[in-house]
């Protein structure tokens, strides 16, 4: 159980997704976060920055956008959602860290803004389009999640073994859910589990799947 719950740690902190900046703000005033650019990263880890909720809310989704002056004034930006990465919210006065994206050169960043997210109660702040991308991603996410959920169920069902579940994912796309359970699949391999045991592995992550689909459904505004 310990090798699927590294599975789930790796999946949250590898999704990350970049996109072009998009509208301006429509807010008077923009929420307020502290960040600070840390070009010497800690324990072995890459140059990263360290963001602090400064609201009275808590934050389950950001975009980050990057400014490179040394670049001709060049700026990225990417998108961290907690819930569709199995990524911790920000609670209101917590600090977490995120990576730097080094550009050509591996230059970085002289500044790092929050120019737009999404709280904890569905509600946005700034540009609409970016709560709207934020969104869609979630439901892609959660029809993953119960794709995967249903063909562990059959499984559970019908009693498969191993390799009828990797059959059944072979031919999947690279899916979050998909990598999980192939994960899941070599792990149980490797640690020799019993049929029972094995049995609720596969229960485990059929209940994993469907609960982070109800939770991306009901993050959704409708």
């Amino acid at each position: 159980m310990k090798m699927l719950t590294t599975a789930f740690c790796v999946l949250g902190g590898g999704v990350l997704f970049s996109t072009a900046a998009q509208g301006t703000s429509t807010t008077p005033e923009r929420p307020k976060f502290k960040i600070e650019i840390r070009a010497t990263g800690e324990k072995g880890q890459g140059p990263s920055f360290a963001v602090t909720n400064l609201t009275a809310k808590t934050v389950t989704a950001c975009v980050f956008e990057q400014s490179y002056p040394s670049q001709g004034a060049r700026k990225t930006t990417t998108v961290w959602d907690a819930l569709g990465q199995g990524d911790t919210p920000i609670e209101p006065g917590q600090t977490v860290l995120r990576p730097l994206n080094p550009v050509i050169g591996n230059a970085l960043p002289d500044k790092v803004e929050v120019i737009a997210g999404v709280w904890a109660d569905g509600e946005s702040f700034d540009p609409p389009k970016w709560a709207s991308n934020i969104f869609n991603y979630r439901a892609l996410r959660a029809s993953e999640d119960e794709d995967a959920a249903a063909i562990l169920q059959r499984g559970l069902d019908q009693n498969w073994n191993r390799d009828q579940y990797q059959q059944a994912f072979s031919d999947k796309p690279d899916s979050g859910p998909v990598y999980i359970v192939r994960t899941a699949l070599t792990a149980t391999q490797q640690t020799g589990q019993t049929p029972q045991e094995f049995s609720h592995t596969m229960q485990f992550l059929l209940k994993s799947f469907k609960q982070q689909a109800d939770k991306l459904h009901k993050s959704i505004p409708q």
